[in-house]
């Protein structure tokens, strides 16, 4: 009777949210009146004096010889009018929820798996947001009950993102890409086929640090969306059997 040999490595991410679905900030408005390369005017208006007063416990910002000024609604529209009520402008950024990502497994016959997951993240603040992603543990993939673990993804240049390319080892790593996404290569999808990681983006490995993933500059209160690519492989080697599991932190927070 001819032998049977299997070996099978399971994949599973866990992703937490850091960033909330109403984190509020007290910051800017969504416009300003005038700017240059080292400073940014918020607001302005015409009055007759006006100053800053601090103490220990508190601080205030009076102005003074402005006319119709204060807050009213409508149905449709708020309007703040006079420097002081615009500058009472709440900041405000939220992040999607996102289902966590499960890979096909690693058998003898395929060597390669890929993953991702898109969050959305919307803000109102003026200079923007920036996106960042960093692993529970180094390195990121293991499985906990063997102590067996994928190495993090080893670039030729350290810290330098490059095409996807594994020899005699077997490794985890992601890539990125969305329309504030930059430094990442260029592509619209994680894959170039099945399972096989995109040649058009660039790789990198996990850190327990918070790594950029997205960045804005400027508000964007629809919603942005930006796609973590994570790719394993073993090539010349086979990965232990087990099931792997990392823990992916991302974190959305305005500029």
């Amino acid at each position: 009777m001819k032998g049977f040999l299997r070996r099978t490595t399971y994949l599973a991410i866990t992703v937490l949210l850091i960033g909330g679905y109403a984190l509020l900030f007290t910051g800017s408005g969504l416009a300003y009146v005038a700017s240059s390369t080292n400073y940014r005017l918020q607001s302005d208006s015409v009055n007759v004096g006006g100053i800053l007063s601090t103490s220990t416990n508190y601080k205030i910002e009076d102005t003074l010889g402005e006319t119709a000024t204060g807050e009213s609604t409508s149905t449709s529209y708020k309007l703040r009018a006079g420097y002081q009520q615009m500058q009472g402008t709440s900041i405000s950024i939220s992040i999607s929820s996102a289902p966590d990502i499960v890979m096909d497994p690693l058998t003898i016959s395929q060597d390669t798996s890929v993953g991702s997951v898109t969050w959305s993240v919307a803000t109102d603040n003026a200079p923007g947001y920036i996106l960042s992603v960093k692993a529970a543990s180094s390195p990121a993939l293991s499985d906990s009950s063997t102590g067996e673990s994928f190495a993090d993804y080893t670039e030729t240049s350290p810290g330098v993102k490059e095409q996807w390319s594994v020899n005699n080892a077997y490794e985890f790593g992601f890539s990125a890409f969305g329309s504030d996404v930059s430094g990442y290569g260029n592509d619209t999808d994680c894959v170039a086929g099945p399972d096989i990681p995109s040649g058009s983006l660039l790789w990198s490995g996990f850190s327990t640090s918070n790594i950029e993933m997205a960045s804005s500059s400027l508000p964007t209160p629809s919603g942005t969306d930006s796609t973590l690519c994570v790719a394993a492989e073993q090539k010349g080697v086979f990965a232990p059997s087990g099931n792997y599991l990392t823990v992916i932190t991302v974190t959305a927070v305005t500029q």
